[in-house]
């Protein structure tokens, strides 16, 4: 089995609006449907979750208006995260993969998460990966080669039973991946150009503009 997870328990508080970024609306739609919609759409995954903040899962609206699963949301992204792991450990004891996507991340589809799950069947996990372009400094070091990174975004894909075993809501990692073994093995798919993490109220009109042009 396969599962889903998005994550929209984030307040949002660099974004500055009346309400958190996820239910800002994006060409008339609210941007946590979107990714709600690309893992409906998705073949190669069975069911998903949806991870809210507190108010958002006691009001049981999304769970209501989207027909999904909520799960209740943490203090932080990797215990919001940890939340949805143990959600699946218990409710889908037969899943073999997973793949998560931001709320954040609107441009989501169910073609690029068909592809994640298909990765797996090599790879350990899967990363949506971007080349840095701009110059790179490090407040430790005046050289810093750019080559020698690169830029991590959702959506992010893992064997499950691997991924539970290391995870950490603890540790200060951010990002799932950098728990696990190093010798683990991992993909890093840099073709996903249309990516997009609203951020700031400006983003919404940036990926307004994206998406009218991807039609």
């Amino acid at each position: 089995m396969n599962t889903g997870i998005i994550l929209a328990g984030g307040i949002g508080s660099r974004f500055g609006a009346d309400k958190p970024k996820q239910y800002c609306k994006i060409l008339g739609k609210e941007m946590i449907l979107y990714s709600i919609d690309a893992f409906k759409s998705a073949k190669k995954i069975d069911d998903f979750i949806v991870v809210l903040d507190k108010e958002q899962f006691e009001k049981g609206e999304i769970a209501s208006k989207y027909n999904v699963k909520t799960v209740l949301g943490g203090s932080s992204r990797n215990a919001s995260f940890k939340n949805a792991l143990d959600y699946i450990a218990k409710n889908y004891p037969t899943c073999e993969k997973i793949v998560e996507n931001n709320a954040a991340c609107p441009m989501i589809t169910s073609e690029v998460l068909d592809k994640y799950m298909s990765f797996l069947d090599e790879y350990d996990y899967v990363e949506t990966a971007f080349k840095i372009t701009d110059a790179l400094g490090a407040y430790d070091k005046r050289d810093c080669d750019r080559e020698d990174f690169y830029l991590i975004q959702a959506p992010d894909a893992y064997r499950f039973k691997l991924l539970y075993k290391y995870f950490d809501s603890e540790s200060p990692l951010c990002h799932p991946a950098q728990q696990l073994p190093k010798s683990t093995k991992g993909y890093q798919y840099f073709d996903y150009g249309a990516n997009y993490k609203v951020t700031y109220p400006y983003d919404l009109e940036i990926v307004e503009i994206l998406m009218k042009n991807k039609k």
